[in-house]
C-alpha cells in the first residue's frame, strides 16, 4: 500500500470513529492505474508519454529514464525488472554468448525493463510502483508484436501473473498473449551465483530449438 492510500485509509477511519461508527464496510480506493486503452499506440509518442510519467515516487528520485534499448524492429523483446549498472556489465558478458549460441547480435534486440526509472535508493519492496509501471511495458508489446519474449528473474512473475521459482520455471516456454515466452535468470542471480551459469547456457540452447520452431 502506497504513502497516500495509508493516508486515506487513516484519514476514513479517523472520519468514521469521530461519528461513533465501529463497523466498516469494505472500503474501495480510487483506481489510479491507467488501463492500454489510455495510452499512445506509437512508441515514439509513448516514449514521450513514459518520460513525463509522475505516478510514483522513483519518478521524483530517478537519476535517468531508461525505455528501451536497441532495435525497435526486432522480432525479439528482452525484458529485466529495472536497469542497472550490474545489469549492463552482465548483458556486455552475455551478449558473446547470445551471439555463439543464438547467432543474434545483442544489439539487434530490442531491449527493455518493467521499471522506467533508474534511482540510487535500495528499495526492497516495489510492488506500488511495478503495478504502476507495468501497463507501459504491456504497451510496448503491445506496439512491437514480436515473436519471442525472453524475460530474466523476476520480469517474469510480474508480467505473467505468476509466482512460479524462477529456478523451477527457467527455460521453459510459455505464452504471453499469443507470443512465445521464456523466462531465464536474472543476471544479477547469475553474477551471486556463478554456478548456474551452465544452466543459463542450456536454456539459452533451449530458446534456439524454440524459436527455430514455425
Amino acid at each position: 500500500m502506497t504513502h497516500e492510500k495509508k493516508s486515506e485509509l487513516l484519514h476514513l477511519l479517523n472520519s468514521k470513529k469521530m461519528f461513533g461508527i465501529e463497523h466498516i464496510e469494505m472500503i474501495k480506493f480510487r483506481e489510479e492505474k491507467l488501463h492500454l486503452n489510455q495510452l499512445p499506440t506509437d512508441i515514439d509518442t509513448l516514449y514521450d508519454y513514459v518520460s513525463n510519467c509522475s505516478l510514483c515516487k522513483l519518478s521524483k528520485n530517478k537519476i535517468s529514464f531508461d525505455f528501451d534499448r536497441g532495435d525497435r524492429k526486432s522480432k525479439i523483446v528482452l525484458i529485466t525488472l529495472n536497469n542497472s549498472n550490474d545489469n549492463e556489465r552482465e548483458f556486455q558478458h552475455f551478449s558473446s554468448i547470445f551471439d555463439n549460441i543464438l547467432n543474434i547480435n545483442i544489439n539487434q534486440i530490442y531491449m527493455t525493463n518493467i521499471l522506467k526509472c533508474t534511482v540510487k535508493i535500495n528499495k526492497d519492496n516495489l510492488n506500488d510502483e511495478i503495478y504502476q509501471c507495468i501497463n507501459y511495458l504491456e504497451q510496448q508489446i503491445k506496439i512491437l508484436k514480436p515473436k519471442t519474449i525472453i524475460t530474466f528473474g523476476i520480469a517474469f512473475n510480474h508480467l505473467m501473473n505468476s509466482n512460479d521459482d524462477i529456478t523451477d520455471v527457467s527455460g521453459n516456454l510459455f505464452e504471453y498473449n499469443g507470443i512465445k515466452l521464456i523466462p531465464l535468470l536474472g543476471l544479477d542471480f547469475i553474477n551471486k551465483n556463478p554456478s548456474y551459469q551452465e544452466k543459463m547456457i542450456s536454456d539459452l540452447q533451449k530458446i534456439k530449438i524454440i524459436m527455430d520452431e514455425k
